[in-house]
């Protein structure tokens, strides 16, 4: 495996760098709170079972998490290949991700530096690029078509809603979950993404040309509407099988897509509807003043035509609304550990199907559950007489933030009282264990959920210490969590 397995630099002992403290720490009780910055020997907690790819910064692993036995992917990034600037890109990409809770974002779930490395941990997408399957496909039809473009323009969309431009959709950064035909499509590699303010233009020239929105090139100024155009040209590319704007020199494509609308009238687009036409001219409008936004382009008659005809493949399940409108928890320790373990332990498996009716209540496509979307499911499933949504609001939106994000729906939504009876929660115990001795500390538990206060804390020990020891065994600490949830 080359330097990856360099094993005297590996077990070296490093102190916290100061370098990766750019990288903020984040409470607990929010998702991005459980991405661990570390500097440990990487062979003690990951086994290196194949090389996969060669990144931008660096080499690209697939790796077995020892604790856990889950698989990853594990990005090794050499210091020597970082000048400043590469650096604090590295870090403004990490910082981006970690943050972001969308179920077509790539995650990321821990960053590790050693004297000669840095590996950044993120989720393992095994089902192959965008680009390769178009390859092979050479074109889809409109219901597949429309079944990606969804997947692209909701990640887009939340990233808009938060003012972030990705600057790169293309189909080499749109990677399938699985390789099935009804995997979920993430967005990946972040690198040149650019978060702005409202009515901010970005004026530095960056993406891949054939998917280069016009106002980059005339007069290089630009906002979120660049990934609209990018997303438009792949849906073109994704229904005709070529580009929209070709040419046989730089100049002529640029030319091309500065001057000239998309060629909507040979053959191939004789069969297609008119609805996919009409949505192909709006998503590549010059203007990009008169070009659809993400959330108008999720609400376009063709994206909804096909989801009547089931591009929403999981319909909305009965039993886990029912776990919504049950769920609660008064404990703050028992939240956080639910989001931990949601978050860093669940399987691919576990959270497939709850992935695909999360997208099925969040009509538009934005990442988070509104109130209005939530009456919206329950009345679908004729369950609305029998539900407080505020209520459901109450106990499920764990940051107030007045939506219930991906995260925290997957929290309640899963059967925690069978959950907490799985080997997960003891590799949760293991690593709050920082002493290894088999007991919770006050000291240990505290620097885990800092945002928990002492008077919680007395309460909380009051409740789970059960032979008074002022520790927590892994027993006392499972009893507790599952006296917290109904």
């Amino acid at each position: 495996m080359g330097c990856c397995c360099s094993s005297t630099d590996l077990a070296r002992p490093i102190p916290q760098p100061k370098s990766l403290q750019l990288l903020g720490s984040q409470s607990p009780t929010r998702r991005s709170g459980f991405i661990k910055v570390t500097s440990r020997n990487i062979l003690d907690y990951y086994e290196i079972v194949k090389e996969i790819g060669v990144g931008g910064f660096g080499t690209v692993f697939e790796v077995r998490d020892k604790r856990s036995g889950l698989r990853r992917a594990m990005k090794e990034i050499p210091k020597d290949n970082l000048d400043e600037a590469k650096f604090q890109k590295m870090i403004e990409e990490v910082e981006l991700v970690k943050n972001m809770d969308h179920p077509n974002i790539m995650r990321i779930y821990e960053v590790i530096e050693t004297s000669r490395f840095y590996y950044v941990i993120t989720e393992l997408l095994d089902g192959g690029e965008l680009f390769e399957k178009l390859t092979k496909q050479r074109r889809f039809t409109e219901k597949q078509a429309a079944k990606y473009l969804r997947d692209i323009m909701s990640a887009l969309n939340y990233c808009h809603k938060q003012g972030i431009v990705h600057r790169d959709i293309k189909p080499e950064n749109l990677v399938f979950e699985f390789p099935d035909d009804n995997s979920n499509l993430k967005v990946i590699d972040f690198a040149i993404s650019h978060k702005i303010n409202q009515e901010e233009k970005i004026t530095v020239i960056n993406g891949t040309l054939w998917y280069m929105a016009p106002e980059i090139l005339i007069d290089h100024t630009y906002d979120e509407k660049c990934d609209i155009w990018s997303a438009g040209v792949i849906l073109f590319i994704m229904l005709s099988g070529s580009p929209p704007f070709m040419g046989e020199t730089e100049a002529e494509i640029i030319s091309n897509i500065k001057n000239h609308y998309p060629k909507l009238n040979s053959q191939i687009w004789f069969f297609m509807t008119e609805e996919c036409k009409d949505l192909l001219r709006r998503m590549l409008t010059i203007n990009p003043k008169e070009r659809l936004t993400a959330e108008e382009v999720l609400a376009h008659p063709w994206i909804n035509m096909w989801e009547r005809h089931g591009i929403a493949e999981v319909p909305i399940s009965k039993d886990v609304l029912t776990h919504l409108n049950h769920f609660h928890s008064h404990s703050k320790l028992s939240k956080s550990i639910m989001l931990y373990i949601s978050y860093q332990l669940f399987t691919k498996k576990e959270e497939q199907s709850l992935t695909e009716i999360f997208k099925s209540i969040d009509k538009n496509g934005d990442g988070l559950l509104s109130r209005e979307e939530l009456i919206e499911g329950y009345k679908h499933l004729g369950m609305s007489a029998q539900v407080d949504v505020d209520e459901i609001m109450k106990n499920c939106d764990l940051d107030n933030s007045g939506t219930i994000s991906f995260s925290e729906f997957l929290i309640a939504a899963s059967q925690w009282k069978s959950i907490f009876k799985k080997n997960q929660l003891r590799h949760a115990f293991d690593e709050y264990d920082s002493s290894k001795d088999g007991k919770l500390s006050l000291d240990e538990l505290k620097k885990q959920f800092p945002e928990i206060l002492d008077t919680e804390w007395k309460k909380l020990f009051e409740e789970a210490d059960e032979n008074r020891d002022g520790q927590i065994s892994f027993e006392e600490l499972k009893n507790y969590l599952l006296s917290t949830i109904k």
